[in-house]
């Protein structure tokens, strides 16, 4: 675990390096925010509850997801990977004493690692200004178990940006997946809008996917809702992403078999 711990070590120490474009994309989570405050608050004219929640649990909702969904920084690494296996360059994970996935995840939570500092701020200074419609976090067990879920959430973007990266090894261009991957997820993880405003059928078709828990499960029980699926929703995403590990493991031991050491 010491080698990856480096890994981490640097990859950190490369994001303060470059401040300004993390400084720069901490500006991402304002933009967010104030598009869904003056668009809710057209909605909710006239509305008390909208999807089970006030206009404040809807504006925290958002605050929420804007900050879990800036964590994530497996997604420009996709474009790295990808582009170390078609231009012949992946020939140094090949003679590294690491796996690529294990290098793929360090270097991630590494630039993880200083994004979390910056995001938070840029969080409370957001809370401070919707000051009057910002939810305090209440200390629970449920707001414990929805930190979890949301790293084990962490933790599946990294791998399924992994497994999209892997895709360069068959296409010469994966620049549809990767969107589409993101557009599907962005709906599916309820980032676009609360899972709660859809069909009671279709969010029980949802409960069984673990997009359902990488954002409005955890978002929603910071804001005291669905506690009954706390522990539920712990023991599923630990199951999906022990899945999608093998999943990536396999798929790159398959995968590699076409890698010729001089590109695609």
């Amino acid at each position: 675990m010491k080698k990856y711990y480096e890994i981490g070590k640097i990859s950190l120490k490369n994001q303060m390096a470059y401040r300004f474009n993390v400084y720069i994309g901490s500006l991402m989570p304002f933009i967010r925010v104030f598009l869904a405050y003056y668009l809710w608050r057209t909605l909710f004219a006239g509305k008390d509850v909208m999807g089970g929640m006030t206009f404040s649990m809807m504006l925290t909702y958002y605050i929420i997801c804007a900050f879990l969904q800036r964590l994530d920084q497996s997604n420009d690494l996709v474009w790295e990977l990808a582009g170390d296996i078609r231009e012949g360059r992946f020939s140094k994970y090949l003679v590294k004493p690491v796996s690529p996935l294990g290098h793929f995840m360090s270097i991630s939570l590494g630039k993880t690692s200083y994004i979390l500092f910056i995001t938070l701020v840029t969080v409370l200074i957001i809370a401070f200004i919707f000051d009057k419609n910002f939810v305090p976090p209440v200390i629970s067990i449920n707001l414990i178990l929805a930190a979890i879920i949301a790293f084990m959430g962490l933790i599946f973007m990294i791998l399924i940006n992994y497994l999209t990266a892997l895709l360069a090894f068959k296409f010469t261009d994966i620049t549809g997946w990767h969107l589409l991957k993101g557009n599907v997820i962005e709906f599916l993880s309820g980032a676009l809008m609360p899972l709660s405003l859809l069909p009671l059928w279709i969010q029980d078709i949802m409960r069984l996917s673990p997009f359902y828990y990488i954002q409005y499960l955890p978002a929603s029980l910071y804001l005291g809702l669905k506690t009954e699926e706390a522990v539920i929703g712990t023991l599923l995403m630990a199951s999906w992403n022990l899945a999608l590990w093998g999943l990536s493991e396999a798929t790159y031991r398959r995968f590699r078999k076409l890698y010729e050491g001089v590109g695609i």
